[in-house]
């Protein structure tokens, strides 16, 4: 595809460098459950870990959209709560643990102590979209095709791969100063995928939740050739994001499980806007290379300012000459209609 929308401003690109700020304030005892962007990912230029007594033996590969086993079908890892696959028997091999700190749907952080006292933080995250990962994967883990890198001497990132084409797999992240990060990360890995299969850490969500929901499949065609262009490509990200990039603009839907504040000041600029059914979104622009327009609304508020929000953008370079908020506040009504009330 020509136009270089895809590969300039999709979401893997920011998060690879949210990625060690996250965890470096996880380790200060930030809370991120509190974060506006939980979503991490591999970072691309980390250095990629020898493990001596890892195997180069690969198992033959899954059929196209498949997943290596059933278990680790995107439908049943939605369901799967990570904090739950942070199990304190494990942790407390290494030392002692803290409290569990959730970051959206999928991520889940404990902060906890070696047993020298030291600071020893474990992360874990399921349906991460897997790229580089992919691509490099060596070694084996618990059965599974996996990767490891290193950052800086002071993090491993242990991956696993569940699902070929497209890519997506689990990431246990280790940040430890005093020792080998990757060895308490293997063990968790092997840890979290015997949850997994074994529907150990199965949650049940709430009514008119958005956690089962697939944004690459719920909103209706003529709704996205619309607002994307009828030349455009997919792009899934993770298992709450996705993306249709057509030649000249680009359209975003993401669920996410988030801060919600009181005054549903979301951004300082926004503006509301009716979305029809009795749900106010609130609207705000970009002006910036890229210009785009956001619109969101709560889908569910909960307890402690916890809820679920939905996300539309609109995007595209100056030069595409289209009016974004009315784009994206068009394809956002047609998802509220297709969304189950609370």
């Amino acid at each position: 595809m020509e136009h270089p929308v895809a590969t300039v401003h999709l979401v893997p690109r920011l998060v690879a460098v949210l990625s060690l700020i996250l965890l470096l304030a996880g380790c200060a005892g930030a809370d991120l459950a509190k974060q506006r962007f939980p979503r991490t990912t591999i970072p691309a230029n980390a250095e990629n870990v020898s493990d001596p007594s890892g195997s180069s033996e690969q198992p033959p590969p899954p059929a196209d959209g498949e997943p290596v086993d059933p278990a680790f079908a995107p439908d049943k890892l939605r369901l799967t709560d990570p904090c739950e696959l942070l199990d304190e028997d494990v942790l407390k091999r290494f030392g002692t643990p803290g409290d569990r700190s959730r970051s959206g749907y999928s991520r889940c952080s404990n902060f906890m102590k070696d047993k020298n006292g030291k600071d020893l933080a474990v992360t874990v995250e399921i349906g991460q979209t897997m790229t580089t990962e992919l691509k490099n994967a060596d070694k084996q883990l618990a059965g599974l095709r996996s990767y490891e890198q290193v950052l800086e001497n002071s993090a491993c990132f242990v991956s696993v791969i569940t699902q070929e084409e497209p890519g997506l797999g689990i990431t246990v992240q280790i940040g430890y100063e005093d020792g080998d990060a990757c060895a308490p990360g293997r063990e968790v890995a092997e840890s979290v995928i015997r949850q997994i299969k074994d529907r150990a850490a199965t949650r049940t969500p709430a009514k008119g939740s958005l956690i089962t929901l697939d944004p690459c499949t719920l909103p209706d065609k003529a709704a996205i050739d619309a607002a994307a262009g009828g030349d455009y490509r997919l792009y899934p990200y993770g298992l709450h994001n996705c993306a249709w990039v057509g030649k000249d603009r680009e359209l975003t839907l993401a669920f996410r499980e988030t801060f919600i504040p009181d005054d549903r000041e979301f951004e300082e600029k926004q503006t509301e806007v009716d979305l029809g059914g009795g749900v106010v979104g609130y609207q705000v622009s970009s002006s910036t290379a890229f210009p785009s327009c956001e619109v969101k609304w709560v889908q569910l508020a909960g307890s402690d300012n916890d809820g679920e929000i939905v996300e539309v953008k609109s995007a595209g370079p100056k030069a595409s000459e289209f009016d974004r908020c009315a784009t994206a506040v068009a394809f956002a009504k047609t998802v509220v209609g297709k969304i189950p009330k609370g």
